[in-house]
């Protein structure tokens, strides 16, 4: 698991991003619910560092919980205490407040796997992975899988690598003239380890390294010739210089074996380079593989003039692709602005479900029956039972319910309802309002205030309080990093796969590797 490891804590104390001031934590995401990192049940090496160290746990301050048990990141589950007024998520997810707190569970939120905060003070438990396998490591938030690393993944340029999910890939060998695999002891990467005069068993003259280079092995003390003794070695019989036709040779350096180097030029023809097949002074060429270019489908040129078959399909629903790296299996997930969703739940296209939110009172998630779309449905004079009087459609609008008959008074028989006798209005602080225009009762609108950024009336989902409704990962289209959340908070969205960067193209996305 070294690469996968690597990856996947690289980011535990890593403080990003103005917007968003915190640190990333790795497995839980405060707002949206994601939960990336390996399972804790498992074992995974997820939890450490690049170094070593252990997992750090969050404090409830770092992921700005007020209340009730959140995870820590590291599988233990934080106690934030009760509240003093209100409810355990009536303020938004582990925050008081007196906003009502519904509760959500693994079903509603797509999750197979993993400890997630059901936004009311409480904590879910969706699940385990089998190893190799972990809670999102297949790419799926919440859900049990195992995305294998590549060679490119893991800068593996020969030999055999783990790919960290039980499987052994053959990043192939070195095609580069003159190196091969882990020549200077660099494991799966491609080294030219140059020859001496001890190795060639020379010593006398010039010959190549092997490397590019050129190596002196000194001259012969007289009466002794460089080759008398045998090729590059000190002797008294007449050497003979070898031409490269002589040593087969049929390109670059060669020592024609009397002290000299023989330059035997370069007839090679492209895709063809000297030395490229393999074997030193002839022209060949080594075709590459699909492993050593991390493809999985599709064809692509082996390098050699040919082509290679990675794959005819990919698991549904990933194509080839997919997700914008060509010849490699992948879907690109749609975001909640993409799908044209304002609220809900709503599958991604990849197997995953978009927390997306929930509305601004008054208005509420499909209340006129379109999915996933903030609506208000106003009510009625008669729906309310109102016969007199003014109030509020619940949608921003104010209805006149009539006049009441000589002798009656709006609000004596109920509100907004005429009869005999006195009305006594109601008042804000009555009702629990503390913002926006309500009825009285007696005929009239009552205004209970405003708020101050950045809640808002009926902001937090109940109609004239003041409140925030934050915003989620997957609304905001963020697939890593920390991100703000729109109400003070700080969402963390995970960690890109392996050879991927978060924010290398644009914020908060994974993109490719700027090195």
């Amino acid at each position: 698991m070294r690469y996968r490891n690597i990856f996947r804590v690289g980011v535990v104390a890593l403080c990003v991003l103005g917007s968003q001031a915190g640190c990333v934590l790795v497995g839980y995401d405060f707002g949206g619910y994601r939960l990336e990192a390996g399972d804790a049940s498992v074992g995974d090496a997820g939890h450490g560092s690049p170094d070593g160290a252990d997992c750090v746990p969050r404090t409830c301050e770092e992921l700005l919980a007020e209340c009730g048990k959140v995870p820590d990141g590291c599988g233990g589950v934080l106690e934030c205490g009760a509240c003093e007024v209100g409810i355990c998520g009536g303020g938004g997810r582990n925050r008081c407040g007196v906003d009502p707190c519904t509760p959500r569970g693994c079903e509603e939120l797509g999750a197979a796997c993993g400890e997630i905060s059901d936004g009311c003070g409480d904590t879910v438990q969706c699940g385990r992975c089998a190893a190799p396998e972990t809670c999102g490591g297949g790419g799926t938030s919440k859900k049990c899988g195992c995305l294998p690393v590549t060679c490119p993944d893991v800068g593996a340029e020969c030999g055999v690598i783990d790919d960290d999910c039980g499987q052994k890939i053959d990043c192939g060998s070195c095609t580069v003239p003159g190196t091969t695999c882990a020549g200077r002891g660099t494991a799966n990467r491609c080294e030219c380890a140059a020859a001496t005069c001890e190795s060639q068993n020379a010593t006398c003259g010039t010959l190549p390294d092997g490397c590019g280079g050129t190596l002196d092995c000194k001259n012969c003390a007289a009466p002794a010739v460089c080759g008398g003794g045998g090729p590059n070695r000190c002797g008294t019989l007449p050497c003979v210089a070898k031409t490269c036709r002589d040593l087969g040779v049929e390109c670059g350096p060669a020592s024609d074996g009397c002290g000299k180097i023989l330059d035997c030029g370069n007839a090679c023809k492209a895709p063809a380079t000297c030395g490229g097949g393999g074997t030193p002074g002839k022209c060949g060429c080594k075709p590459t593989t699909c492993a050593m270019q991390g493809k999985n489908c599709g064809t692509i040129p082996d390098g050699c003039g040919g082509t290679l078959d990675c794959g005819a399909t990919c698991p549904a629903p990933a194509t080839c692709a997919g997700a914008g790296v060509p010849n490699v299996c992948g879907c690109s997930p749609k975001g909640c602005s993409q799908l044209g969703a304002e609220c809900g739940l709503v599958d991604n296209g990849c197997g995953a479900k978009l927390d997306c939110g929930k509305c601004a009172a008054p208005k509420t998630c499909a209340a006129n029956g379109t999915p996933n779309k903030c609506e208000c449905k106003p009510t009625t004079c008669a729906a309310r039972g109102a016969n007199c009087g003014a109030l509020s459609d619940g949608c921003g609008e104010t209805l006149n319910c009539g006049t009441c008959p000589s002798g009656q008074t709006c609000g004596a028989a109920g509100p907004n309802q005429c009869g005999p006798g006195v009305c006594m209005p109601t008042t804000c602080a009555a009702k629990g309002y503390n913002c926006g225009d309500i009825p009285d009762g007696c005929g009239s609108l009552l205004h209970c205030g405003s708020c101050q950024s950045p809640k808002s009336c009926g902001g937090g989902g109940t109609p004239n309080r003041c409140g925030c409704t934050p915003k989620t990962c997957d609304i905001l289209g963020a697939e890593c990093g920390t991100i703000a959340d729109g109400c003070g908070g700080v969402l963390d969205c995970g960690m890109c796969r392996p050879g991927r960067e978060c924010g290398s193209m644009e914020p908060n996305r994974c993109g490719k590797k700027t090195q």
